[in-house]
């Protein structure tokens, strides 16, 4: 059986270029296909959501977000 990487390597080389593809997995498999330059802008998504139940991991409001070379700072205020 293909590899995920391989049988997702497939699908990638059969887009056109320029195309927009979301893929969503783990570091090693973005590393992979940024390696193999398949894939050439990653952008992270932080949902602070607690796993299992879908709790909030913060009830407070997101007032800035800030960038200090491979940091991203997030802002947290109390609700009042």
């Amino acid at each position: 059986m293909p590899s995920l990487t391989k049988i997702v390597g497939d699908f990638i080389g059969r887009q056109k270029e320029g195309s927009r593809i979301c893929l969503v997995g783990g570091a090693e498999i973005v590393s992979d296909f940024m390696r193999e330059t398949q894939v050439d802008e990653m952008i992270l998504s932080i949902i602070p959501i607690i796993l299992g139940d879908g709790s909030r991991l913060l009830n407070q409001k997101l007032t800035k977000m800030q960038q200090y070379g491979q940091i991203a700072e997030l802002h947290y205020q109390r609700e009042k």
